[in-house]
């Protein structure tokens, strides 16, 4: 019950001030399910997020929380509200995912972490992060089925630190700061691509 309740907070943490939809009151559990289906399918995914928070307050055990999870995961990932996604499958995997299901879960954490990183030269915190999660990843399941795109994932955040490393190199060598360059100094491998950016925001970058 307790961790129903934390759910419940939670939700309405990441929905902020969005407008609450008008859930008729005494609905069974399959009419709650059937109605956040058909707000998933036209794209009302607010209305569908208080519909699950309906759901789990008046039915905590039902069988259909678990689909409804999943389904909101999806959702949310096809219209890039990475966050809701991510918060989700994070629920689903706690409360619900078999051990076969883990490396699925925690390789498409990743695949949300890659996806959300939209930025090109920015926020290197994040891309450390990403690398590290990925080589955690192969660590903790070298046979899974996903860890060929867990290693796609890795090598071109990789290639993106090189990249954001050489702009920082030069960067310093530019203002004459030769031992702070030193630490930046890599090698872009032949043939490799850059991040590409939008014209628009090259501005703002060096």
């Amino acid at each position: 019950m307790i961790k129903n309740i934390f759910f419940i907070i939670l939700v309405l943490f990441f929905l902020g001030c969005s407008q609450k939809s008008q859930i008729k009151k005494g609905l069974t559990a399959n009419e709650l399910h059937s109605l956040l289906y058909k707000d998933v399918k036209n794209n009302m995914l607010d209305d569908a997020d208080n519909v699950l928070m309906e759901l789990e307050a008046n039915y905590p055990n039902s069988f259909y929380i678990k689909d409804d999870l999943l389904m909101l995961f999806y959702a949310h990932l096809k219209n890039e509200d990475f966050n809701l996604a991510k918060f989700y499958l994070d629920q689903y995997e706690k409360r619900f995912a078999s051990i076969k299901e883990i490396p699925w879960c925690e390789y498409q954490k990743i695949k949300i972490d890659f996806l959300a990183y939209q930025n090109a030269y920015t926020n290197q915190g994040k891309i450390l992060s990403l690398l590290k999660k990925c080589e955690l990843y192969k660590l903790k399941y070298p046979n899974s089925t996903f860890i060929y795109e867990v290693n796609t994932i890795y090598m071109k955040t990789l290639l993106t630190n090189k990249y954001l490393n050489d702009k920082i190199y030069k960067l310093y060598m530019k203002e004459n700061k030769k031992e702070a360059a030193k630490k930046y100094k890599t090698n872009i491998p032949k043939n490799s691509i850059a991040p590409n950016i939008p014209w628009y925001k090259k501005i703002f970058y060096w």
